[in-house]
């Protein structure tokens, strides 16, 4: 147990009046270590304190010199496996080891303890580990280490109070830190269970309210420990930060040297210069390489005009609040993002896998794929999998928007994230971890969040078109009223507020379309959205559902219809295809037995032969019935053609040697399209049509049903983008809603393209948009989240253009100077900024109603 380079020792306090002295000092005797060879001895030099009751101390002058070695570690570990120790200290700048142990517990037997298990006479109560990479990311600096026992983890986070889930935890790493409490508060973030945190940087602790049905205390600890081990030991440069913290000194010293200290003026000219270094960058990008003149460029002449007119303080303002802007739509990003985090990205952190009869809790990163999982009620779903036992009911809204409970049962298919209603259920692990559905949405919803806002948004469209009314303006100002008006009015542009405002309404709205279930790939086409006047489905899967139904049963035999259905659905009971669903769900509204099979007799070729009740039924299509040689009666050859021209198919059905009967099977409609059609009629839509591979029968009859203007029959997949560039040819805006696989190149075509697919292919999906619940119903909500955001952009203009308006007609009607325009304009920013956070307010209250919801559903 011991190292080749630790003695073992028997630890022995002194007696008086035949009783342990606690206020005492012992010499410790040092043994050999008993082995085989000879190891090297430590100096006797190992003391023992008693300084209380609960505490021992020992004192080394070679083993507690520094608490990053093995020797500590090793001392650490196998003093917290004694089951009444709760905590161990190495000091290093005193040389001494502190075990604090339960009040009321025997120093003497304690310290024996101790030294038997050195000896390895006595095995440890439990072996609990001290992660090398958490002393490691430790400061070498630190000369004291205090320890402590969860379970089978060891941490340096104390146990500080406890009630039932809530927890109050104190590490002295974080005290005075602020970017270690960043990279824990993205660890509670993501952790499932977590209901509310609090870190308290001045005093070092965290507040943690969680659910014990989810997870634990040990857990919790651990991931904070696994945080502190990413975190790097010095802060990041924030570069927004560091700019919004010399803008505001800027302003400062603007201000005191305008108004107290004109000598401070060429030192707040330079910062003010400094803090205009970001607009003076984006203008020359916008003139050399994009060849036009946008707001930035309105911005250099405002810092150039004041500082040559001497208006630092105007010139400071208008960057401080340039500065303000990026830094708001940082932290709106970041805030975005964990609200999608905590809509996707959260899943447990342990899972019960069921192995020789036994539920093991495991760490979900150990899950591997066909391992079986057993989930109960009022759980989270750790896993993407299919059901393998059980039944349940499931809480799907965070993942596909659903409102109403699912229902599954074997071999249905279950997501991460999701929460179990009602039920136990065991099922087959097919994703887990960052494969799951839930995390992919959550990365594509971050990219999202990050990448689409650098595209020109509508707020930089409106904000470059006031550019040169700006210039003509001032222009007419400096001419009648004089320079101090030209730069008031030049400074009350119309494109600051907006440019900030606009992408903050794009990125809440993002946000509160994911909440829906809408998962937008693209920001552009939720903008674009608003425009669309024409919207062109696919047939197969959009319209239709991907599983037929049953029909009409044809009989050319001695057997009824519920004899065929039956033989049909025993020989098709063992798969899973659409076709073997559309048979198997008819059957089960017979309410009949299925019938058993003969294991020994099933063969799968071009169709199904199998051995049913002792007659031999074959299952397939006419070529399957044709090459078994069985005849087709004239009058079901002319019956098949007529299905077939109405596009229709169907499936064959023989009992011993004759065809018994034909089973036709018949797509049919979403329930939902007629009110889909109707809403987005009235929301502006005014030419709809349907674009099929089928046959131009049904596709006439499906798009007379439900009103269409037009339809497109016997169309190939990879000719439908012609269509799409026929309907823009019209001076359509043209939305494509179809299967984000096979027609992606008609998806990316269209200006606007959706997907039903829904979670189980959201990697892969080329589709701008991907509704999460495989439904067309929430098109009409994507219509009007697109319209509400439009809205939003509409009204933060509105915001900025009537102050800054108003301002302008100051200027040549009342004498109005840069002060009016920097109160005009940058009151006017602040309105329209607040205006852009208005969806995610909404997102969170929404998220919020939905939580306590979910909780009431589980506890009742």
């Amino acid at each position: 147990m011991s190292s080749p380079e630790t003695a073992l020792a028997t630890l022995e306090p002194p007696r008086q009046n035949g009783s342990y002295n606690g206020s005492s000092k012992a010499r410790l005797k040092v043994l050999r270590p008993v082995a085989k060879r000879k190891r090297p001895r430590l100096r006797d030099d190992l003391q023992v304190l008693f300084p209380g009751p609960g505490r021992l101390e020992f004192r080394s002058e070679s083993r507690f010199s520094t608490w990053n070695n093995n020797r500590c570690r090793q001392f650490i570990e196998l003093s917290l496996g004694i089951h009444e120790v709760r905590e161990v200290e190495i000091d290093s700048f005193n040389r001494t080891a502190a075990v604090v142990y339960r009040h009321g517990g025997n120093s003497s037997q304690v310290v024996r303890k101790i030294a038997r298990i050195y000896r390895g006479d006595l095995a440890p109560d439990s072996r609990p580990t001290l992660s090398p990479e958490l002393l490691r990311a430790l400061p070498k600096s630190q000369p004291t280490l205090r320890a402590f026992r969860y379970g089978e983890v060891i941490s340096t986070w104390e146990l500080r109070m406890q009630l039932p889930g809530w927890i109050r935890l104190r590490n002295a790493l974080v005290l005075n830190k602020p970017h270690l409490a960043r990279y824990l508060e993205k660890e509670l973030v993501s952790l499932m269970g977590i209901k509310h945190h609090e870190i308290h940087v001045r005093g070092g602790s965290i507040t943690i309210e969680f659910n014990p049905q989810i997870i634990h205390k040990q857990q919790i600890v651990s991931h904070l420990d696994a945080a502190l081990c990413r975190a790097p030991k010095r802060p990041l440069k924030q570069v927004g930060d560091h700019h919004f913290k010399i803008a505001s000194a800027s302003l400062a010293l603007s201000a005191t040297a305008t108004f107290f200290n004109p000598a401070l003026l060429p030192i707040g000219a330079v910062l003010m210069l400094y803090t205009a270094i970001p607009s003076f960058r984006r203008a020359y990008h916008s003139m050399r390489h994009e060849r036009r003149l946008g707001i930035d460029s309105l911005d250099t002449i405002i810092f150039t005009a004041c500082l040559f007119t001497g208006e630092i303080f105007a010139g400071a303002m208008t960057a401080w609040f340039l500065s303000l802007g990026r830094k708001l739509l940082k932290q709106t990003r970041a805030e975005s993002a964990k609200v999608l985090l905590q809509m996707f990205g959260k899943q447990p952190t342990l899972a019960r896998v069921l192995k020789d009869g036994r539920e093991i809790e495991t760490d979900l990163e150990k899950i591997k794929r066909d391992n079986r999982i057993v989930i109960y009620t009022g759980e989270v779903v750790p896993v993407d999998g299919v059901i393998v036992e059980g039944d349940a009911i499931l809480d799907q809204h965070a993942l596909t928007g659903e409102s109403a409970p699912a229902e599954k049962s074997v071999g249905g298919k279950v997501f991460a994230s999701t929460v179990m209603l009602a039920g136990k259920i065991v099922v087959r692990v097919e994703r887990a971890g960052k494969d799951t559905a839930s995390s992919k949405i959550s990365r594509i919803l971050n990219k999202t969040v990050a990448h689409k806002l650098r595209a020109q948004s509508r707020g930089e469209e409106l904000a470059d078109k006031a550019v040169l009314p700006a210039l003509g303006l001032s222009a007419l100002a400096g001419g009648t009223v004089g320079a101090s008006g030209a730069l008031a009015v030049i400074n009350s542009d119309l494109g600051t507020g907006i440019r900030m405002a606009a992408p903050l309404g794009m990125l809440t709205s993002i946000t509160l379309c994911a909440q829906q279930g809408i998962l937008v790939k693209d920001g552009r086409a939720l903008e674009l959205m608003r425009n669309v006047d024409t919207v062109l489905f696919d047939k197969t899967g959009t319209l239709t559902r991907e599983k037929p139904e049953v029909g009409k049963i044809l009989c050319c035999g001695d057997y009824p219809e519920e004899q065929i259905l039956t033989f049909a659905a025993g020989a098709e009971q063992k798969f899973t295809h659409p076709i073997a669903r559309a048979i198997l769900d008819k059957f089960a509204a017979l309410k009949r037995p299925m019938p058993r099979l003969d294991a020994s007799k099933y063969h799968v070729g071009y169709g199904i032969t199998v051995e049913i009740e002792g007659y031999t039924v074959r299952v397939g299509s006419r070529r399957f019935i044709e090459m078994e040689n069985l005849a087709i009666p004239d009058r079901v050859e002319l019956e098949m053609k007529e299905l077939h021209a109405t596009g229709h198919s169907f499936v064959c059905v023989a009992i011993g040697n004759q065809l018994a009967g034909v089973i036709e099977l018949q797509s049919s409609h979403r329930p939902e399209v007629e009110e889909i059609i109707s809403g987005l009629r009235t929301r502006g839509v005014n030419h709809m049509a349907i674009i099929s591979g089928d046959h131009e029968k049904p596709t006439r009859r499906l798009a007379e049903h439900l009103k269409m203007d037009r339809y497109f029959a016997e169309v190939l997949p990879q000719d439908k983008a012609r269509y799409v560039e026929l309907l823009q040819k019209e001076g359509r805006t043209v939305c494509f809603v179809g299967d984000g696989i096979n027609d992606s190149i008609a998806l990316k075509k269209a200006n606007v393209s959706i997907s039903l697919r829904g979670a189980s292919s959201i990697a892969t999906d080329t589709a701008q948009i991907v509704f999460m619940e495989e439904s067309l119903a929430r098109i009409c909500d994507l219509k009007d989240f697109s319209l509400a955001l439009e809205h939003n952009v509409q009204r933060s203009w509105n915001l900025i253009l009537m102050p800054n308006g108003f301002c302008i007609a100051g200027v040549f009607l009342f004498g109005f100077n840069i002060w009016h325009s920097v109160f005009f304009n940058n009151a006017s920013a602040i309105l329209a900024l607040l205006n852009g956070l208005l969806p995610l307010r909404k997102a969170a209250r929404l998220h919020e109603e939905r939580q306590k919801s979910r909780q009431l559903l589980v506890e009742i």
